[in-house]
């Protein structure tokens, strides 16, 4: 068992003949989230799962931490159907969260559905923050722009991302967080170097569709655009502008030719934006992204190692954290 005596639980790591069970536990019997899951190798290093049992001896409640592309982990637990499974969640929340340093997670995320407060709750007590609430967007084709659209602003240039100019990406990066609307202060939570690899390692990188915007010869403005052959589509993985750029119009002229650099390749173009950034949601929606479905997104950082005996090694540690977690449908 692997459970302290200030939980009310015990909790406990199930062994590999019991891994099927704690997963198809966490996803309330669903076939197709339990194989997402159960396919990939328990060996890997990339998954921590916790179990508590029921009178009967089976597994009732069950967590899994399953580590994303970065340091990051998101978070499943049993949905609550009783005030019973409300506490065992809360229990298996916060032990996991406070070993999740075991898979060299710094960032733990998860994604709830807006209108499930029961569930909401049982994270929130659990140590769990919400950031925002993500609002994801799907364009099924790129539209023609409009002559007027196309007209570049004046002293605006865009051009592709130079892969061995690290460092001037990562100094935009950290000015377009500067008063940001999306998820205000996630960034301040990693650091830029971690999220640049995150965003490297969220799909395919073309560095045709990784533009960068300059005003006047000054970097003020970046889209990234990734293809995502898992999903078959692309997607919009950052998009954001300095201050100084902002409300010129600069951001509808970046986002149009990032989408004419893409129109072509017939494949939806997918983002997430946090629903507090209403001049980014007008853009997008302007352009013709609909909103899919929408979650709030929670986050905890990863407690220091205390109790773990295993140190990850360099071939252990995954690319760094993106700057939103995916939605896995139901």
């Amino acid at each position: 068992m692997d459970s302290s005596p200030s939980e009310p639980y015990e909790i406990f790591s199930p062994t590999d003949d019991r891994r099927f069970q704690a997963i198809s536990t966490v996803f309330g019997g669903s076939h197709q989230r339990t194989a997402r899951y159960t396919q990939r190798s328990a060996d890997s290093g990339g998954e921590l799962i916790f179990a508590i049992c029921g009178e009967n001896g089976s597994i009732s409640n069950a967590v899994l931490l399953s580590r994303s592309p970065g340091r990051t982990a998101m978070l499943f637990v049993t949905q609550p159907h009783s005030k019973e499974d409300q506490e065992r969640g809360v229990a298996l929340i916060q032990h996991a969260i406070s070993r999740a340093a075991r898979i060299n997670a710094v960032l733990i995320q998860a994604l709830i559905e807006p209108l499930r407060d029961d569930e909401l709750a049982m994270f929130s007590r659990g140590g769990m923050n919400p950031i925002g609430t993500l609002a994801y967007m799907e364009l099924t084709r790129v539209q023609p722009s409009s002559s007027d659209r196309e007209r570049a602003p004046l002293g605006a240039t865009i051009r592709s991302w130079d892969s061995s100019k690290r460092d001037e990406l990562e100094a935009l990066l950290e000015s377009t967080y500067i008063d940001s609307l999306d998820c205000p202060g996630l960034s301040k939570l990693r650091q830029t170097s971690d999220i640049l690899d995150g965003h490297i390692h969220t799909g395919i990188v073309d560095p045709d569709t990784w533009l960068i915007l300059e005003l006047n010869g000054v970097p003020c403005g970046v889209s990234l655009i990734s293809e995502i052959p898992a999903s078959k589509c692309l997607e919009l993985v950052y998009f954001g502008l300095s201050p100084q750029a902002r409300g010129q119009r600069l951001g509808a002229h970046l986002l149009d030719y990032a989408l004419r650099v893409v129109q072509n390749r017939n494949r939806p173009i997918a983002l997430a934006c946090d629903e507090r950034n209403q001049p980014a949601l007008r853009l997008y929606q302007s352009r013709g992204f609909s909103i899919r479905l929408r979650r709030v997104a929670l986050v905890a950082p990863a407690q220091p190692l205390r109790d773990c005996t295993h140190t990850p090694t360099s071939a252990e540690r995954p690319p760094l954290p993106t700057t939103y977690p995916r939605p896995v449908d139901k």
